[in-house]
């Protein structure tokens, strides 16, 4: 076989059949871009601004903005009796039966109406239905024997409705001092019965913090707490397009901080100018030889 082989002449060698023509193939990739990572920055420290707008609500007392504001203006544009209001009067500890509960209430044009007034029940609760939300004022009185009776005023905010009520509703509890805690205080009015007044007005103090429904503080809290998880979250998401030029990861970033809002709408403004800064970054071209 080798010998048969012998005689058969060989390949001529010649030039490559394929080579290159020096055509290059030109793609676009969303990332990569440096400005994307210049962008990146801007988010990373908008979510800086969504963790300190979280911190700042779970911080009700001392924050910029605290949930009394944040309740009132809320209930700016409510309608002026889609307020549900009860509570429960103690005394020394006990419930206070048949104390007089009176309500301040505004009309349709925000302008004081003749309040509401009720009695405690054998519980000592009350209710009122169809009261103004927002700022009011309330005066609970008890009976006294002597014709001498006792009376205390408090500030506070009810709720508005909210989303997903038609009306709002807010419960807080009170407690009138003792008798002995009167007795230095004047008794004025002088009724036909003879019977006066002695008032404790907690007006002053509760100025800056009326009386409010702990379970919309709680809320308060609650929601700046999502604040600051939502705030770490989309740095994560912004340090990973920073490193990497990622507009993906950006954009989602700039998605997530929006809602850590903030005073003002702050972070959720300018989370609006970043994501829509990603999209006037050119794509970046990538050079492929063919």
């Amino acid at each position: 076989m080798s010998e048969l082989l012998e005689d058969v002449e060989s390949l001529p060698e010649e030039e490559p059949l394929f080579q290159s023509s020096g055509t290059v193939f030109e793609i676009k990739s969303s990332d990569g871009h440096p400005v994307l990572r210049m962008i990146g920055i801007f988010v990373f420290v908008i979510c800086g601004l969504g963790l300190a707008n979280g911190l700042d609500f779970i911080s009700p007392e001392s924050g910029l903005v605290r949930p009394h504001e944040w309740i009132n203006g809320m209930a700016q544009g409510a309608e002026f009796d889609s307020a549900e209001f009860e509570g429960t009067v103690y005394s020394e500890g006990e419930p206070l039966v048949n104390a007089t509960v009176t309500l301040e209430r505004k009309n349709t044009d925000g302008i004081l109406g003749v309040p509401f007034t009720t009695q405690t029940d054998s519980n000592g609760q009350f209710e009122f239905s169809g009261a103004t939300p927002g700022l009011t004022s309330i005066e609970i009185t008890r009976m006294n024997e002597d014709g001498q009776h006792d009376a205390v005023r408090h500030r506070l905010i009810l709720n508005p409705p909210s989303f997903f009520e038609a009306k709002g509703f807010t419960s807080i509890d009170f407690d009138i001092p003792s008798t002995e805690s009167f007795s230095d205080v004047d008794c004025t009015g002088n009724y036909s019965d003879g019977s006066c007044l002695r008032i404790i007005s907690y007006f002053d103090e509760e100025m800056e913090f009326p009386l409010i429904d702990e379970s919309a503080a709680g809320l308060y809290i609650m929601v700046g707490w999502a604040m600051i998880g939502l705030a770490l979250i989309a740095s994560g998401f912004a340090f990973v397009g920073i490193k990497k030029s990622s507009r993906g990861m950006i954009q989602t970033s700039c998605v997530l901080v929006f809602f850590t809002a903030g005073h003002y709408y702050s972070a959720c403004l300018f989370s609006i100018m970043a994501f829509a800064l990603t999209f006037t970054v050119p794509r970046k071209s990538i050079i492929l030889d063919a």
